[in-house]
């Protein structure tokens, strides 16, 4: 339940913006009112970014810091993206909506319809062109094998909000959520094995591999976990702060967790230790990505993008 709340307010706190038309005229960078969740850099140059009411923004091919808005064919609040090259790529989020592009986010089409009873998708990621997963809110877990023309429904024999899931490859991967949910699969999703966090009975609301050996898991209140062992055990990383972390980035042995209140943890040390700041205005960032050029990239409310260098 903290996730949907979390949205929810998010949502409450938006200011109006006018409609943009279908022509991909630039907005400035820092003049955009609606709350992003999620950013994926597919390139050197190209970044795509996703939030409420259904908005999409693609880096602008000619002026730097300007953002092109693209159609996404849907009003819903999009929460996560994922491409697995430059070209391909998949969002999802309220009522269960999935869209897909083929240009590298120029153009989008609706591969699986928002609905009253679709419940809300949190997270999504494929492995592959035609395998991909999502997840999302009361015991949501869905599969693709199509390329997203199809889903199917996967029990995970837990009820549980899911947050968050994480893929290295078809069949590996790890999902969590509520009430410490912390699932690993080695079958793609046939089977899962609840992992031990610890005795952690809170909310968790992502998981970021460094390496196959290194991950780290983090939620509400500021909770914080290191795996050396590809997540088959967990250590407590003291944070010192209260609010929720919802998104992690790596790079080498760099890495950035961004949450509520504007809360920026960094390491550079492969997640063995943080220092924290806090981006002034106090916006929660939702998103982060690792920059193909350097350094890594937030998102947030009151459209809010901002650049983090990993140097602490």
């Amino acid at each position: 339940m903290a996730l949907l709340a979390i949205l929810m307010c998010f949502a409450s706190l938006l200011l109006a913006v006018p409609a943009f038309s279908m022509q991909p005229t630039p907005v400035w960078m820092f003049n955009y009112k609606d709350t992003f969740f999620d950013i994926a850099y597919i390139n050197q140059q190209k970044a795509v970014i996703v939030g409420d009411r259904g908005q999409v923004l693609v880096t602008h091919e000619k002026y730097q810091n300007l953002w092109a808005p693209r159609d996404s064919k849907t009003k819903e609040m999009l929460t996560s993206v994922s491409f697995i090259d430059d070209k391909h790529g998949w969002a999802a989020g309220h009522g269960g909506i999935i869209i897909h592009t083929m240009d590298g986010g120029q153009n989008w089409e609706v591969q699986r319809e928002s609905s009253p009873v679709n419940l809300p998708l949190f997270d999504i990621q494929f492995v592959s062109k035609n395998i991909g997963y999502a997840s999302g809110a009361y015991d949501t877990l869905l599969k693709t094998v199509d390329g997203g023309k199809s889903w199917s429904s996967i029990p995970t024999g837990t009820d549980a909000i899911y947050n968050g899931l994480f893929f290295h490859d078809a069949e590996n991967g790890f999902l969590l959520g509520e009430f410490g949910s912390l699932l690993k699969t080695t079958d793609g999703g046939e089977s899962w094995k609840q992992v031990d966090i610890g005795g952690y009975q809170g909310s968790l609301f992502g998981i970021t591999f460094l390496s196959r050996q290194i991950a780290i898991a983090y939620g509400i209140s500021g909770k914080l976990f290191r795996s050396h062992d590809g997540g088959e055990s967990w250590t407590d990383i003291p944070t010192g702060i209260e609010d929720a972390l919802f998104m992690a980035a790596a790079k080498g042995d760099d890495v950035v967790i961004v949450g509520k209140s504007g809360v920026i943890l960094i390491s550079n040390d492969g997640a063995r230790s943080f220092i924290k700041k806090f981006e002034p205005d106090n916006y929660s960032f939702a998103g982060v990505c690792a920059h193909a050029g350097g350094g890594f990239i937030a998102v947030g409310e009151f459209g809010k993008i901002l650049s983090i260098e990993p140097t602490t």
